[in-house]
């Protein structure tokens, strides 16, 4: 790894970073809040709801008044994943691909820096990247809840920052993988927000059309259950292999990819 790359990828990414952040910083915060005044009266305002509509935001067995049906519907569910895998995937897509189509690559090689270190520099930066933003969702929550009655044991809460972390390492390394294949920033980051969009569908549909269901190990978002998590402490097994086997995978094949590429 080149740290000269590496504190300069985190300064030139410091904008964006901060914003992401600053936004699940706020959001998590206003959750929290809510919850003060919402959290009796939660389940009486779910009742009010089509059927349809919860099984869309809160698939499967959830106690959807609970604090974790909560957090789940409300913040760490779809509208979460839908934050922080934009964030990873503007970083990610744009890591290799967009300094190939600008140009700029062949200037950045020429310093010296061998092409693994390049790769590899980016791929550490990617993960300090999700640590921040895992870390800005789940630090105010963890901070203020005791002041807004939310308790959360510490042992959910470091899983919660752990699977967390996977599932947004796990999106990025896709994108990454893709932005080392590729020419130009916009395909990769097009791609993998259209495979997440085909999963949240899938998802959704999931209690009503039988192939969604039968597709279900195969959906990323299968494995994020946050609700059943912060109610039960209990992780699926399988979330370990499928985020870290995603995360591997891909930045493997990304790492060989950059390796064999032309630049020019």
């Amino acid at each position: 790894m080149n740290i000269n790359l590496f504190l300069t990828t985190l300064y030139q990414r410091r904008i964006g970073m901060f914003w992401f952040s600053f936004g699940l910083v706020a959001y998590s915060w206003l959750m929290a809040w809510t919850w003060t005044f919402i959290g009796e009266m939660y389940e009486e305002l779910l009742a009010t709801m089509p059927p349809e509509m919860i099984a869309v935001w809160a698939p499967g067995d959830l106690e959807l008044g609970s604090l974790g049906g909560y957090f789940q519907t409300e913040y760490l569910g779809m509208m979460w994943v839908l934050i922080v895998a934009a964030a990873i995937i503007i970083y990610a897509a744009k890591a290799v691909s967009s300094e190939v189509a600008a140009g700029t690559m062949e200037l950045l090689l020429a310093q010296p820096i061998a092409r693994l270190q390049f790769i590899v520099t980016r791929i550490a930066a990617m993960f300090v990247y999700a640590a921040i933003l895992t870390t800005a969702t789940f630090l105010p929550i963890q901070i203020l809840g005791p002041t807004y009655d939310i308790e959360i044991a510490g042992r959910t809460m470091a899983l919660l920052y752990a699977t967390g972390f996977l599932l947004i390492s796990a999106i990025g390394s896709f994108a990454m993988m893709l932005s080392a294949s590729m020419r130009g920033g916009g395909r990769p980051g097009a791609i993998t927000g259209s495979l997440l969009a085909a999963m949240w569908i899938l998802q959704a549909i999931t209690p009503f059309v039988e192939v969604a269901e039968d597709l279900e190990p195969l959906n990323l978002l299968t494995y994020w259950q946050p609700g059943d998590l912060i109610n039960e402490g209990v992780v699926l097994a399988s979330s370990w292999w499928v985020y870290g086997g995603i995360t591997v995978i891909s930045l493997a094949i990304a790492v060989v990819a950059f390796l064999r590429r032309d630049i020019t």
